[in-house]
C-alpha cells in the first residue's frame, strides 16, 4: 500500500462502522481505471471487401512498425471477399476455412466482425479504428486476443472509395 494511504488507513482504524465508510469513499477516488471511450465511426462489409496486408502486436508503441510489416505483407494480402448474404468471407480465430461474417454495432456504438448473432460475442472482433486505407481489431475472447494481438489490417493498392 502506498505510504499516505497506509497513514489514512492507521488513522480511521478502530473508528468502527463510520471510519470504514470514510475509508472506503477515500480510496473510491484512487481508482486508475479509465472508462474506454466508443469510436464513433461505422462501417459497411462493401468497405471491407478487398486485399489487406496484416499484421499484429501487443504493445501500442509497436503499432508504426507493425504498420509498415502490414503493408510489406501485401505481397501475400489476406482476402476479404463479398458473402452470399451480404457479409464478407474472413476466418475466425483458428480456423483454416473462411466463412460469412457479419458487420454488427453494439448499442454503445461499438463496431464488430463476426457471424450471425448479437454483437460482442466471443467469436467476434471489435473493431478498434476504422479508415479507408487500415482498420484495427482485437478479438473478443480474451483467450483469442492474447494469441493474436490487436489486428492491423492495411488495404493493399489504391484505397477503395
Amino acid at each position: 500500500m502506498r505510504p499516505h494511504l497506509q497513514s489514512f488507513v492507521t488513522a480511521v482504524r478502530g473508528k468502527g462502522a463510520g471510519g470504514a465508510l470514510l475509508c472506503a469513499i477515500a480510496l473510491a477516488g484512487c481508482s486508475t481505471s479509465t472508462p474506454v471511450a466508443t469510436p464513433q465511426f461505422s462501417i459497411t462489409s462493401d468497405q471491407l471487401v478487398g486485399k489487406w496486408g496484416l499484421a499484429s502486436y501487443r504493445a501500442e508503441q509497436d503499432r508504426v512498425r507493425t504498420q509498415a510489416q502490414a503493408k510489406a505483407a501485401c505481397s501475400n494480402p489476406y482476402v476479404i471477399g463479398k458473402g452470399a448474404n451480404g457479409g464478407v468471407m474472413m476466418h475466425l480465430a483458428d480456423q483454416a476455412t473462411p466463412q460469412e461474417l457479419f458487420v454488427k454495432t453494439a448499442s454503445d456504438g461499438a463496431v464488430y466482425i463476426g457471424p450471425q448473432g448479437p454483437a460482442g460475442d466471443p467469436h467476434d472482433r471489435r473493431v478498434l479504428s476504422y479508415d479507408p486505407t487500415s482498420f484495427t481489431a482485437l478479438w473478443v475472447d480474451p483467450d483469442a486476443a492474447k494469441r493474436y494481438g490487436t489486428l492491423l489490417y492495411v488495404r493493399c493498392g489504391a484505397a477503395k472509395s
